[in-house]
């Protein structure tokens, strides 16, 4: 009979199933009027006015956004390298969780407006669509969403718990019931009695939500038809069995409010248009009209390479996820390739100057005092994070080779108290320093020392003594790499940035390895200047790609290749201006710097590219002649 039973159910909520998720597109289109007691309008409100550029919130984010996260990734890749060792790869969206955008929200209203707010900043860094993916991919946006979405689950989930109890003729006080659940109430329960497990949490949303003309009549069905098949089950099962099937018969209707609640906020934000994509169909229309109607394209493409050349050195969005790709592509194929078909051809002089292209690049040019970490970075929410990527977190590189380390450290002294204990050695008879973790010389040494006198145990102890010396070598070479990144990281740093890293490795080592590693951090001195590279600066990297769209064309044997040449010339000249813009990473924003003393490596290797390839058309030799 049970089993006629639950075959009976299985159908039911089979039917339910496909009801309720048309009762809840339903209830979906009438969310402006339900909202589940968060008041979308309100948010909106909120959210409106913090685009405002003179809004207080607006300021503070965008001054924390556009000076301090830049220093904060750039202190983190010049630290320990762009590679994110997570079990996600980091995204803009995670870097602005940092921001902490809920610790003194006072509502659920204030705290959308706020996710919503980060996740607009996150597609402004990235020059994306601000769209309903990005919203919902947002981590700031997701944590809110989850965070209330588990609040008016739970709650619920406990209602209808207690409703199911009410019911069933439980003994128990509950709001909101409305009349047509009344009249369904019957004591299929007898004297069990019930406690109560509502205690009025999200009591709006429950009012709402229960009193829904298709919600009642969704409920009605489940109630009626598990009292129909009450005697199956003991009380407590049956009770509960009926919350799981309420539950489930709504969750996808508190679920569908993140999409809807995405679709608003995109309806409601200014949408900035750029239309400088459009240069690509206009390129496409103007070659094929030229080629088609005259036959010809070079001056098409003399205007499409000048084009170009005109918008790589001057709106090329430097941090631009398709900018980057498409010009980095450029960048990369047009150097192999002249440095191949220059070594080929036995073009000698050209190739010398791909190959100086090459190198220029990833040379430092840059000197600025400006990305030296000063005192007031301390205070910034970055700052948090600066420490928690490099020294907490536990797939940082910093964090797996302490991990390495202690392996080591603690496996050398359990293998030595082995060897003694097969030895029969009673180690109280033996100095203290011989199980100081660091020291393995002096465990190497009393090894070899009693060698003699052990003959019958003559392989352990040859065996301590070469893996012993193993691990020492294995530490040694940790211990060094410890010192060349603290010294990294003491000569940039802050003095309260030292401080921390003096009190990490006082934390974390012991003895003579803290002293050395605490000795090389204190004598480590402040560097006068960081050095950047040709490609981490907006002109020179410009300059660059110019340069490798003049040689490649100067390959291809195109006489068009004398217009990004110019432009290399004349941008490379603005690498001389004293401010320059740093290029970070992708979703992050450039940072503006002044330039303490460069050496113009970009500029001497446009120009003298420039006067050969003047020199080799015959351009200079023609003035010569006259």
């Amino acid at each position: 009979m049970k089993e006629g039973f639950e075959k009976r159910a299985c159908k039911g909520v089979s039917l339910r199933f496909s009801y309720v998720i048309f009762v809840s597109l339903l209830i979906l289109v009438s969310l402006a009027n339900l909202n589940f007691a968060l008041d979308i309008s309100k948010a909106a409100e909120i959210y409106k006015s913090y685009l405002s550029v003179s809004s207080d919130y607006y300021k503070e984010t965008s001054s924390l956004v556009n000076l301090d996260l830049p220093l904060y990734r750039f202190f983190k890749i010049y630290f320990v390298g762009s590679k994110e060792k997570t079990e996600t790869t980091k995204k803009t969206g995670d870097y602005l969780e940092a921001l902490k955008p809920f610790e003194n929200a006072s509502s659920d209203e204030e705290k959308l407006a706020k996710a919503m707010f980060l996740a607009y900043w996150e597609a402004k860094l990235n020059n994306r669509k601000f769209d309903s993916e990005l919203i919902k991919s947002s981590p700031i946006f997701n944590d809110f969403f989850n965070d209330y979405q588990f609040r008016i689950v739970g709650a619920f989930g406990n209602y209808a718990q207690d409703l199911s109890a009410y019911l069933f003729g439980a003994d128990i006080n509950l709001e909101h019931i409305p009349e047509e659940l009344q009249k369904l109430r019957k004591n299929v329960i007898g004297d069990y009695v019930y406690t109560p497990v509502y205690n009025g949490e999200e009591e709006e949303v429950i009012a709402l939500l229960i009193k829904e003309p298709e919600v009642i009549k969704s409920i009605s069905e489940i109630i009626t038809e598990a009292q129909q098949n009450s005697e199956q089950f003991d009380p407590e099962t049956l009770i509960m069995r009926t919350r799981g099937t309420i539950f489930r018969s709504t969750f996808g209707l508190i679920a569908g409010l993140k999409n809807e609640i995405a679709k608003e906020f995109v309806r409601l934000t200014p949408v900035k248009a750029n239309y400088l994509w459009l240069r690509w169909v206009a390129y496409i229309i103007l070659f094929l009209v030229w080629y088609f109607g005259f036959k010809n394209v070079k001056i098409p493409l003399l205007l499409m390479i000048s084009a170009e050349t005109v918008y790589i050195g001057t709106f090329f969005s430097i941090q631009s996820t398709v900018d980057g790709m498409i010009y980095g592509i450029v960048l990369a194929i047009a150097i192999f390739f002249s440095l191949f078909y220059f070594l080929v051809k036995k073009e000698y002089v050209y190739f010398v100057f791909s190959l100086a292209l090459g190198v220029v690049l990833f040379i430092p040019s840059f000197a600025t005092r400006d990305l030296l970490m000063q005192e007031q970075f301390e205070n910034s929410p970055f700052y948090r994070s600066l420490i928690e990527d490099i020294f907490k977190d536990d797939l940082s590189v910093i964090k797996i080779r302490l991990k390495d380390y202690n392996t080591i450290v603690n496996e050398s002294v359990s293998k030595f108290s082995t060897l003694l204990s097969d030895l029969e050695i009673d180690t109280f008879d033996l100095p203290e320093e011989l199980f100081v973790p660091e020291n393995f010389e002096k465990r190497i040494q009393y090894a070899k020392s009693i060698g003699a006198d052990e003959k019958d145990h003559k392989k352990e102890i040859e065996d301590f003594i070469y893996f012993e010396s193993k691990r020492f070598s294995k530490v040694q070479k940790l211990l060094r790499a410890f010192e060349k990144d603290f010294a990294k990281f003491a000569s940039v740093g802050s003095d309260g940035f030292r401080n921390y890293i003096i009190d990490f490795i006082e934390s974390n080592f012991q003895s003579s390895h803290a002293k050395m590693l605490v000795d090389t951090v204190a004598k480590t001195k402040k560097s006068s200047y960081v050095l950047l590279p040709t490609y981490k600066v907006f002109y020179g990297l410009s300059a660059s790609i110019l340069l490798a769209l003049a040689l490649f064309l100067t390959a291809l044997k195109r006489e068009e290749a004398f217009v990004p040449l110019i432009g290399s010339v004349a941008v490379s000249l603005l690498t001389l201006l004293k401010t320059q813009t740093v290029f970070i990473q992708v979703g992050v924003p450039s940072i503006s710097m002044y330039v303490n003393w460069l050496v113009p490596y970009i500029l001497a290797v446009s120009l003298g590219f420039g006067i050969y390839w003047l020199y080799k058309n015959h351009i200079l030799r023609r003035r010569e002649r006259v």
